[in-house]
């Protein structure tokens, strides 16, 4: 596959310049064991009418996955995260392919998508956690490389970031919303994390366009209200986006974190539904097993 003309679109900017006009929605699904999931038995409805799922992609299927770095702090943790990542990527069946890139300056790719597992642990072993903390400002970027490439190979595709960002550490500074002097009832006052919650969701509202599952794994969690606030974000675009994430409290909870997540983001389902005299600007699909009603990505805004 000639995955270089698709990281091309990072620098050429044709991923968001041309985007197709839909003709289906890439709906994510986690997997579930208890029981498990029947490929045959996916069935979905389209704002509560019936729709048609022409394709079904499961946990044994082709699967791109775009581990993003986004790591500055902390190196005892940072090398943690390296040692439980590594070996997972080096586990990884034959045919999934990794991509590794960093979030710092813009992202940038420093490892095509591959199978060849050395290459993709070398360069995670070689990232210098350094500098900005930079998910939010990357994130709708990755979003967009993923589903170019989702549009143009129909295997599965999953964003992985492993961050430890601290809101603190951004370049555009979340903590210091303007208060009017003059306006004693200004919700500044009392709601410090304004800015970073006016952040979450205009990121909802970009991503809600389009299909690329997030996933992260948070290795230092903070306890101060704003990176609560945060923090809580980001499990909201990941669950809105059909993925998940984990936050780990201390070095001890890393190796664990990332089999979850790690586990989670390789064996999820793609359903590709279709769009037929869809006319209205937002979706919501709604996605059964035979009779079970499972778990999955809803909400979606529809390109014309």
């Amino acid at each position: 596959m000639r995955w270089l003309l698709l990281i091309s679109a990072l620098t050429l900017g044709a991923a968001e310049a041309r985007k197709p006009v839909r003709t289906e929605l890439r709906v994510t699904t986690l997997d579930q064991q208890d029981p498990p999931l029947d490929k045959a038995a996916f069935r979905a409805t389209l704002d509560g009418n019936p729709a048609r799922v022409i394709r079904v992609r499961g946990p044994k299927d082709d699967l791109i996955l775009l581990v993003v770095l986004d790591l500055t702090g902390d190196l005892n943790l940072v090398d943690t995260a390296r040692e439980a990542l590594t070996a997972r990527i080096e586990g990884l069946p034959r045919n999934f392919w990794t991509a590794v890139l960093k979030a710092q300056d813009g992202l940038q790719v420093i490892v095509d998508p591959t199978a060849d597992r050395p290459a993709a642990s070398t360069a995670i072993k070689e990232y210098p956690a350094t500098g900005k903390a930079g998910l939010l400002d990357t994130l709708q970027t990755a979003a967009s490389l993923g589903d170019a490439m989702l549009q143009r190979t129909n295997v599965r595709v999953a964003m992985l970031y492993v961050t430890d960002s601290n809101i603190y550490n951004y370049r555009e500074d979340f903590t210091n919303p303007v208060i009017n002097s003059s306006d004693s009832r200004d919700l500044s006052r009392r709601f410090p994390d304004q800015l970073i919650r006016e952040k979450i969701l205009k990121l909802s509202d970009t991503l809600a366009a389009t299909e690329t599952p997030l996933f992260f794994i948070h290795l230092n969690y903070a306890s101060d209200p704003i990176n609560e606030a945060y923090q809580r974000g980001l499990l909201q675009l990941a669950e809105q986006s059909g993925g998940t994430g984990a936050f780990c409290r201390s070095r001890g909870e890393i190796a664990e974190a990332v089999e979850k997540v790690f586990d989670a983001a390789s064996s999820h389902w793609s359903l590709a539904v279709e769009l037929r005299n869809h006319r209205a600007r937002t979706a919501t699909v709604d996605v059964f097993n035979a009779d079970r009603d499972i778990p999955n990505r809803a909400r979606f805004v529809v390109r014309r």
